[in-house]
């Protein structure tokens, strides 16, 4: 068992009962023990019974996994408030030697295996009846089973032999039913439904009276009577919502009433014990005059007694017979007689209104109703409605309406003809908004082609269902409207598509004036023919669609001379086989194009990089060559760590001889390292690092164009974008191409300025995180192939981000996807290794460096002055002034408290957290000075970067809850100082480590490394060390690879190894070159 030595001195403090502790044997102070495991505190429970010299005691403790001591207890004399006893400390010298293997575990002196065997038998025991209930569930699915074939076998041989019957009562306004069972002439009342139908279900045995019983399924009862079944579950489910359960009758409401009737009625007779017959009926209102109003109601309410209503019917139980009385198939009849029943006293109809009450209201009943009035002899409806329809030689619609009487014809909109019927009233309210004007019984409609064109594809043939319609030739022939079969050839032309558009019944030059058309959602275009051309078809919005995904100007229409950059090849590859009213056209020379490039591809890898490339870079290196061959730019996007710089400067290498300079943009903390890369990797390849003050720059960039590469910072671009906008590069390549992502800023509008033949984009960053920052990078690469952004906004962006619009996110990726590369670590895992380490160099700001070199020679002065009047110097004051020069390095407000600027190093090192947390890494940030992780935590703060701190200050259950959280949560990065946190803790939910200032013993870092990179890690670690160019850190780095074991010397208030460095060693340092 683990348990520390110092964990047992914390409890035994007394000198006294911790040495006679160990004199105790505990094999034979221990009579009997149990160690038993508490699952829900993770802890163990000790209880031991001792013999000290005849003298029992019963101990007992409480003890961690870890081997923390959290209660004890003896009740021994020599046990106090302050420390443990002796015999405390005989048990735990006892148990450090015990090898467990599982609990509970069980010791008793002299006995101890027969015990174990006792104990491991009641284990057994114990976990079979654990075991035993767990089967019983499963058992008791075989029961179920296996006793429902058992009575399924019992069914009779002759299926199908019991029959249901209904009775039917009535109670109050509603009807109920009762059920019987026959069988042999022998029937049987079923007074519970509920159980009944349980029966059914589960295929148990019921009794019916003494002898009668049987096994109740669906196959037990003939064909009609599982009609009737199938209705008494539904009605027993209503039923049950509202009643007991134990049910002898259902009640058949208003809502099922019809359902009930419909069933009954086609079964044979003897299903039921009552008749169901249906009539016809006669409604018996009167009207009434009382004062200024008519009064209409039911001639003799007691006949309406005995009425049931349903949603359809009325009903009526009599004599054994349930009638149903037809009516009206609108349910006219039905809303009267409601109305009438509620209003108790009859319906009160203004005098003045009375005619409009017949024409709406009892006109169309008026066959089921019997009304003793003659206040209606004289109304008489129209016997047919005739429109007729024609088109005035400047396109606007006329029409006439005729109503047929007995012995006359009327005209429409007559004012003194008030008996008009419904359907005369529907189209004269239909016609009446679009009257511009009237010459005697001739209307003359409104003057709009979009109308017109409505009217003619709507409106007649909705009139028609109201009246008849007559439509002149004329106007037929422009009805008709022309559909169009469009056709689009597509063809390659210097690295453009030409496009020609054409159909067989549209004139190439009215195609611009069509589009318009649709674009302005009309649903029609009237050809210079005469003829109407349907906007409604499907292929004038996919021209529409061909239009925008185009980016069409109205000249490239007009002519239909349309040329567009080859890019979009992509996309109308899609967009054809898509569309299925479009026809398209593609020449044999395009169609070579495209399958060239879906080809593999045989670009040579050079020479000196086949043994560096691993499979996936020269895989990558090919598309950048595939890429730039079709004149396509692109984005390389491989997760951090895959080497985006190694394929870029071998694509480099490629382009060597095109005689024109490629350009390369990156964050500053990453400008030398761009040149520090090349130079390792290339030595045919001539680089020019762009930087430092404004007329150093200047000259600089003379030379722009006698160098192969020219790296410089977007900082820099932004200052000098005027003078590299007048350079003709080969290729533009953004490295950490996040810098650009918002399309506003400066960084994004300078480096769209850049003239180049080649565009590419470097970033590990995935594609999906923001819509508009891709959009941003896409704007750099090919200019408008998304698009204006307000267009990408509202066709793709909302959709994709508010409303969840999968077909629109589709589409875009399918935009996006053939200029883009990305490789993640888990698909290229077997050929990289488990850790991958990277030396970041930053150099200094113009202020930075002058305030280093003049602390450089300072520290030089005193180390001459110190070496003139001592003769020799201590290692201590070389460490003093080698930690100066150090923190200047990290940042110079370690020294100086008039600086307030932030330093390069801590710049470059935020721009590597933003980096990693983009790629959703987390990281552990080490540095020796609990100083400059104050200096983090405050940058970390105001960029709104969520972090833990961990330093000395820190106490072991505080530093132990951090630990758990960070593990836990998505927390971006943790600051360790070295001393507190080098070594010690399991922190392998990251998967990147930042050494800010490197120690310079090697087994040091890669203990703190290890803090991520160990057992249980399931990702590549990516592990950045920053060093500042041409300063102390990066002389340590050359000395450190000869001193394997170099002095950690710059921990605060710890020497290291300082010792192992000779005085020579530690004075090379400070040397001025």
């Amino acid at each position: 068992m683990h348990i520390l030595d110092q964990e047992i001195k914390r409890i035994i403090s007394s000198q006294k009962e911790y040495r006679y502790g160990h004199f105790l044997d505990g094999k034979e102070l221990i009579e009997r023990m149990t160690i038993s495991l508490d699952e829900s505190s993770r802890c163990l429970r000790v209880n031991a019974r001792v013999d000290d010299q005849g003298q029992k005691h019963v101990l007992s403790m409480k003890i961690t996994e870890s081997g923390e001591i959290l209660q004890y207890h003896c009740g021994c004399v020599y046990e106090t408030s302050q420390t443990a006893c002796r015999h405390c400390l005989a048990v735990l010298l006892f148990l450090k030697n015990l090898h467990i293997e599982s609990y509970p575990y069980f010791y008793e002196k002299n006995k101890e295996e027969d015990k174990m065997n006792h104990y491991l038998l009641l284990k057994q025991q114990r976990e079979k009846r654990i075991m035993d209930k767990k089967h019983q569930d499963s058992l008791d699915l075989i029961d179920l089973y296996k006793n429902r074939l058992l009575r399924e076998s019992q069914i009779p041989l002759l299926s199908r032999q019991y029959q249901l019957k209904v009775f039917v009562s009535q109670k109050d306004n509603h009807l109920e039913i009762s059920l019987k069972i026959s069988h042999d002439k022998q029937s049987f009342i079923i007074k519970n439904i509920g159980t009944f139908l349980h029966a059914i279900d589960y295929h148990e045995t019921l009794r019916y009276g003494k002898a009668f019983e049987f096994v109740h399924s669906l196959d037990a009862f003939d064909d009609d009577s599982l009609e009737i079944l199938y209705f008494v579950k539904e009605c027993y489910l209503r039923n049950q919502k509202e009643n007991q359960e134990h049910l002898k009758t259902l009640v058949i409401d208003s809502d099922i009433l019809d359902h009930f009737y419909d069933l009954m009625n086609a079964l044979p007779s003897s299903y039921a014990d009552i008749a169901f017959l249906e009539k016809d009926m006669l409604i018996s209102l009167e009207l009434q005059e009382k004062e200024e109003s008519y009064v209409l109601d039911f001639k003799d309410y007691q006949n309406l007694s005995t009425f049931m209503m349903s949603h359809h019917h009325l009903y009526e139980y009599n004599q054994d017979t349930l009638y149903r009385y037809r009516l009206d198939e609108e349910g006219k009849c039905l809303i009267l007689v409601q109305k009438l029943l509620e209003s108790q006293d009859g319906l009160y109809i203004q005098k003045e209104g009375i005619y409009e009450f017949y024409r709406y209201v009892l006109a169309d009943i008026i066959d089921y109703i019997s009304l003793n009035t003659h206040l209606f002899d004289d109304y008489c409806q129209e016997n047919g409605i005739n429109l007729y329809a024609d088109m005035t030689s400047d396109d606007q619609i006329c029409v006439q309406l005729e109503y047929l009487y007995d012995d006359q014809i009327r005209y429409g909109f007559d004012k003194t003809n008030q008996q008009l019927s419904s359907h005369a009233l529907i189209v004269e309210n239909y016609l009446e908004p679009y009257i511009e004007d009237q010459d005697g019984h001739v209307l003359y409609l409104t003057y709009d082609h979009e109308w017109t064109y409505t009217f003619l594809r709507e409106g007649l043939p909705y009139l028609s269902h109201y009246c008849q319609v007559y439509v002149s030739d004329h106007l037929k022939h422009i009805s008709q409207s022309s559909k169009a079969q469009i056709k689009v050839g597509v063809s390659l032309s210097n690295h453009l598509l030409d496009f020609h558009i054409e159909s067989m019944n549209i004139p190439e030059n009215e195609l611009y004036d069509i589009l318009k058309a649709y674009k302005k959602k009309r649903k029609f275009y009237k050809l210079k023919s005469g003829q109407l051309l349907s906007l409604e078809h499907e292929s004038f919005e996919e021209l529409n669609q061909l239009s925008t995904i185009l980016q069409l100007d109205s000249t490239q229409l007009e002519n239909n001379h349309i040329q567009v950059p080859s890019y979009r090849l992509f996309e109308l590859e899609n967009l054809s086989h898509q569309q299925t009213h479009l026809s398209y056209f593609k020449s044999q020379e395009l169609e070579t194009y495209i399958q060239n490039f879906q080809k593999p591809q045989k670009f040579e890898v050079p020479k000196q990089y086949q043994d560096i490339l691993r499979s996936y870079q020269k895989e990558g290196y090919r598309w950048l060559r595939l890429m730039e061959s079709y004149g396509f730019s692109g984005i390389l996007a491989d997760d951090m760590g895959l080497g985006k710089t190694l394929q870029m400067i071998v694509y480099f290498e490629a382009m060597k001889n095109q005689k024109r300079p490629s350009l390369v943009i990156t964050p500053a903390s990453l400008l030398l390292n761009w040149q520090d890369e090349i130079q390792k990797f290339s030595s045919h390849l001539k680089v020019l690092c762009v930087y430092g003050s404004k007329n150093q720059r200047d000259e600089l960039i003379k030379d722009i164009e006698s160098v192969d590469v020219v790296i410089t910072s977007y900082d820099y671009i932004r200052r000098d974008i005027d003078d590299y906008e007048m350079i003709d590069f080969h290729t533009v390549v953004l490295d950490e191409a996040q810098y650009i992502k918002n399309p506003k800023t400066r960084n994004a509008l300078s480096v769209k300025r850049l003239k180049a033949k080649q565009r590419f984009a470097l970033t590990g960053t995935p594609i999906e995180n923001s819509l508009a920052e891709l959009w941003s990078i896409f704007d750099f690469l090919m200019p408008h192939y998304l698009h204006h952004y307000a267009y990408f906004l509202e066709k793709y962006e909302r959709p994709i981000v508010k409303d969840h619009d999968e077909d629109k996110q589709k589409q875009l990726k399918h935009m996006i996807s053939p200029f883009i590369l990305r490789r993640n670590k888990k698909d290229v895992l077997k050929e990289l290794p488990e850790k991958i380490e990277k030396t970041m160099f930053i150099s200094f700001e113009p202020e930075e460096e002058k305030l280093y070199l003049s602390s450089l020679l300072q520290v030089n002065k005193e180390l001459q002055k110190k070496l003139n009047v001592d003769k020799t110097i201590g290692r201590m004051d070389v460490l003093a002034m080698l930690t100066r020069l150090r923190q200047i390095c990290q940042d110079p407000r370690l020294l100086y408290d008039d600086i307030s600027e932030s330093s390069s190093k801590l710049k470059g090192c935020m721009e590597l957290i933003h980096s990693l947390k983009e790629n959703h890494k987390k990281v552990l940030l080490f540095s020796s000075f609990t100083s400059v992780l104050e200096l983090v935590r405050q940058e970390c703060e105001k960029e709104h970067l969520s972090y833990y701190q961990l330093d000395g200050s820190v106490s072991k259950e505080k530093r132990q809850q951090l630990v758990k959280q960070f593990q836990n949560d998505d927390t971006t990065v943790f600051l360790i100082s070295l001393k507190a946190g080098g070594s010690g803790l399991n922190l392998t939910s990251a998967q990147a480590v930042i050494h800010f200032d490197p120690w310079w013993n090697i087994s040091a870092q890669n203990q703190a490394t290890d803090r991520a990179y160990r057992i249980g890690q399931k990702e590549s670690v990516q592990v950045f060390s920053l060093i500042m160019k041409n300063s102390i850190e990066e002389k340590i780095q050359e000395l450190q690879k000869h001193k394997k074991n170099l002095a950690d010397m710059f921990v605060e208030g710890n020497e290291g190894v300082i010792s192992t460095m000779s005085i020579d060693d530690l004075m090379s340092l400070l040397h001025m070159e």
